[in-house]
């Protein structure tokens, strides 16, 4: 029987994360001195918001590493990417999330919390699907309007009725703005499609993966490529 997503995150007993390093990563920095300015960033409030849900991200080992902050000498093997690192798992646990009527996945493990509406602050020269920025916990979270990144609707709806589900990458932490959680799976490897860029074109900038659910096609977010965009831009 498939869990669902609050019994799946309740029995992991997770606690609520804890308070960010203040140092920033590079590429918290970049985007930062990009769209913010560290005197801005200074005088946001810290958000400690109720979770929805408790999220895997920093539990799952081989998923969630210790950002390098800027300073730091030591000299790493550059880390495979999570395209790669799903692909060696023989399943994995995803939830699915609905965006304008369209389902997407999400892996557990790059998964923080999930939360409701939070009031944000406006970023006047980022590009549209950014809906703005938070202090969440003393980590800076951009927030994005994913309809504007994977669906053709581009009304890029921030209500009180939003969900939020924070992601954790090497780099920088994400806010991912949803309609509304779906479910919960456990994918094997067989029903995932990793080299989907033949299949989709552009289409796959922000998905590592399809995976056949239940007869019907699900994109998988990558949270690692929505990093990439927001300093590319």
């Amino acid at each position: 029987m498939v869990k669902t997503p609050e019994e799946y995150f309740a029995d992991q007993c997770l606690a609520v994360p804890q308070a960010a390093d203040a140092t920033l990563s590079a590429a918290e920095q970049a985007f930062v001195q990009k769209y913010l300015g560290s005197d801005a960033l200074q005088t946001m409030p810290v958000l400690e918001p109720e979770q929805v849900m408790a999220g895997a991200a920093g539990e799952a080992k081989d998923f969630a590493r210790p950002v390098h902050h800027a300073g730091h000498a030591e000299a790493e093997t550059a880390r495979p990417s999570l395209r790669t690192r799903l692909a060696a798992e023989e399943q994995v646990q995803m939830v699915s999330f609905y965006v304008r009527e369209q389902v997407f996945l999400l892996p557990v493990p790059v998964i923080v919390e999930v939360l409701r509406y939070m009031p944000l602050t406006r970023l006047p020269m980022a590009p549209p699907f950014i809906a703005g920025v938070v202090n969440l916990r003393g980590k800076v979270t951009p927030l994005l309007h994913l309809d504007a990144l994977l669906t053709t609707d581009q009304t890029k709806r921030y209500t009180e009725k939003s969900f939020i589900i924070v992601c954790g990458t090497e780099d920088m932490q994400l806010g991912l703005i949803i309609d509304k959680i779906h479910t919960m799976y456990m994918v094997s490897k067989d029903s995932i499609s990793w080299n989907i860029e033949a299949q989709l074109g552009e289409g796959a900038d922000f998905l590592c993966g399809l995976a056949n659910i239940k007869e019907r096609l699900h994109g998988i977010i990558d949270p690692e490529l929505i990093v990439d965009k927001l300093i590319e831009v």
